[in-house]
């Protein structure tokens, strides 16, 4: 079905078909649809209450601007959530600049449309050194995305830490979401599929208002909502495996529609196998959880290797 000569349900222009119902919408109707539903999310899954203070991972992409675009707008209602927002500087050079530059300035403009707090941590302040230098070290061998998403996820902690917040939201839409679901039944990885799941562990709770969203419906909804944002990918993305799963979800969800749904109801029925605790552990060196098989959490692990691979002294454990 195209938009062709169809109206939206209101009798307005449409602009957008929601390929899964072929409801069409007109711009006022989506950005209502989008907004509401993504409050909706909220309340099914409990991820608000009264008197959090909320940081939101504001990164400059279209998922994080659009995520405190609904948040900001829910504050104004909600006059006890207090909103503080955080941009991780990873230190990725791209010639003369830096990769996190361009999208500084659009979480900036989000956050002050919305008189929202903006601090920027660095992985150099917080680690020692930038993502840069330590794949250019080569350290455990590990790929630059597996090292920086260790560091994010340590990085959006402290912050919520400095800044006294009790809850972290981050922008995953319903295809990120879908597609880790997979990748972690791909690979057979239970434990990594219940750490994954909210409020399973004593870290600082992430809540994900934009998770039954698709990634069309967050990007028509930057796009209505005139928001500028970083569409250059990081110069070390490189994900095959996860470019692989998204074509076969997108293949799959033409012909089975709803599987990526399905797949996030999934994930949501592991939550209580895994607040039945057992998975983890404190690191022996920062304190902060890890597997309950490991000694040191992967923070420390990188850390300890950068220093060694650097001429420094490590830590003692």
């Amino acid at each position: 079905m195209s938009l062709g000569s169809a109206r939206c349900s209101c009798g307005a222009e449409p602009v957008y078909l929601d390929r899964s119902s072929n409801i069409v919408y007109c711009k006022r109707c989506i950005l209502r649809h989008v907004y509401r539903k993504a409050v909706r999310t909220m309340k099914n899954e409990n991820m608000l209450s009264s008197g959090d203070t909320v940081l939101i991972g504001l990164s400059g992409g279209k998922d994080s601007v659009v995520l405190t675009d609904i948040l900001g707008r829910l504050a104004r209602k909600m006059r006890d959530l207090n909103l503080v927002a955080a941009t991780v500087d990873e230190g990725i050079s791209t010639g003369e600049s830096s990769y996190r530059e361009e999208a500084l300035g659009y979480a900036r403009e989000v956050a002050a449309k919305f008189n929202v707090p903006l601090h920027v941590y660095s992985y150099r302040e917080l680690f020692g050194g930038t993502l840069d230098s330590y794949v250019r070290l080569r350290v455990q061998n590990g790929s630059a995305c597996s090292v920086c998403g260790v560091f994010r996820r340590r990085a959006l902690n402290e912050a919520a830490r400095r800044l006294g917040a009790n809850k972290i939201a981050l922008g995953h839409n319903k295809d990120d979401e879908a597609q880790t679901v997979l990748m972690n039944v791909l690979r057979g990885d239970l434990e990594r599929m219940l750490r994954t799941a909210e409020g399973t562990h004593e870290l600082v709770r992430r809540i994900k208002p934009l998770r039954r969203l698709s990634e069309r419906e967050v990007a028509i909804y930057a796009y209505l909502r005139g928001y500028g944002f970083q569409s250059v990918e990081c110069p070390y993305s490189r994900d095959t495996v996860r470019d692989k799963v998204r074509e076969v979800l997108f293949e799959l969800e033409g012909h089975v529609s709803g599987s990526r749904d399905a797949l996030l109801n999934f994930e949501d029925k592991l939550r209580d196998v895994a607040r039945a605790g057992g998975l983890y552990a404190k690191c022996e060196l920062c304190g902060e959880p890890t597997s309950s098989s490991r000694k040191l959490c992967k923070v420390c692990e990188y850390i300890q290797e950068f220093r060694r691979l650097s001429g420094l002294n490590p830590e003692p454990v």
